[in-house]
C-alpha cells in the first residue's frame, strides 16, 4: 500500500464531483476543506484493504479498479457480499469486532485500485455544515445494506449459473457496455461462495449453451439477451 503523493488537489476537487451530487453547491472554501478530507490510496491487486478504527462508518471512493468485501470460512472458501467499482461510492460499516462469534468481512482490491476514504469523523463533521451529506451518507449506506441483503438471497436461493450471470452482468454494466470483460476463474468461485472447479463447469456450460466464451482471464459475452434472462431466475 502506498499513498498518492502526486495526485494534485486541484485534480482530486475535480474528480470528487463524480461522487458528491451536490458538489457544485458548494463554495470554493466548503469544497478544499472537503477534499482535504480524502486520503487517497493504492493498492494492488488481492492486497486486503485495511481500514483504521477510526475510518469505520466512513466513505470511500473508487477512482480506478474495483474492491469487495467478502467473507472466508475456517475451510478457505470465500463469498463475496458487496463490491464497488471504478466511479461508485460505498461506506465501511461499523461493525462490533470485539465479540469473537461476530463474522467480519474483509475488503480486498479486485484489481489494482486507486480509492480515497473520508473518516467517520469528517463525515460527520461536514454533514453538519452541508445537510446534503447527511442525505447523501444515508443514501449509500442504504446502498450497501441493500447489497448485502441481496447477496444473502442469492447465496440461499438462487442457482449457481445465475449468480454467476448476475456478477457478469455487473461487470457489464460497470465498463459501460462492453461485452469482453476481466473475469478469472478464480473471482467468480470467490464471488458465489463456491470452489474453482464447480465454477469452472458452470462456465463450461454457459458457454456450451452459447452465452459466452472464456478466455485467458476474460469472458465474453454472446448472447446478453440470455444473460439477462439467465441473471433473473
Amino acid at each position: 500500500m502506498s499513498s498518492i503523493r502526486s495526485l494534485a488537489r486541484a485534480q482530486l476537487s475535480h474528480d470528487l464531483a463524480r461522487f458528491f451530487p451536490f458538489w457544485y453547491k458548494l463554495t470554493p472554501m466548503q469544497q478544499r476543506r472537503l477534499a482535504d478530507t480524502c486520503t487517497v490510496r493504492q493498492y494492488h491487486a488481492g492486497e486486503d484493504i485495511l481500514f483504521h478504527q477510526i475510518c469505520n462508518g466512513g466513505l470511500v471512493f473508487v477512482y480506478e479498479g474495483s474492491i469487495r468485501a467478502y467473507m472466508i470460512s475456517p475451510h478457505g472458501r470465500e463469498a463475496t457480499i458487496c463490491r464497488r467499482v471504478r466511479g461508485e461510492t460505498g461506506v465501511v460499516l461499523p461493525l462490533n469486532e470485539h465479540r469473537a462469534e461476530n463474522v467480519i468481512p474483509v475488503f480486498q482490491a479486485e484489481e489494482d485500485s486507486l480509492i480515497a476514504y473520508i473518516a467517520k469523523t469528517d463525515v460527520y463533521r461536514a454533514a453538519l455544515e452541508h445537510p446534503e451529506m447527511l442525505d447523501f451518507y444515508t443514501e449509500v449506506t442504504a446502498a450497501c445494506v441493500q447489497e448485502i441483503i441481496n447477496s444473502f438471497f442469492s447465496f440461499a436461493f438462487l442457482p449457481l449459473q445465475s449468480r454467476v450471470a448476475q456478477i457478469l452482468l455487473a461487470r457489464v454494466k460497470a465498463s459501460g457496455g462492453e461485452l469482453i470483460i476481466n473475469a478469472t476463474h478464480e473471482m467468480l468461485a470467490g464471488a458465489t461462495g463456491t470452489s474453482r472447479e464447480v465454477a469452472t463447469r458452470t462456465l463450461g456450460k454457459m458457454q456450451s449453451d452459447g452465452i459466452l466464451r472464456t478466455g485467458r482471464g476474460q469472458v465474453e459475452i454472446l448472447d446478453l439477451k440470455k444473460l439477462e434472462a439467465l441473471a433473473s431466475v
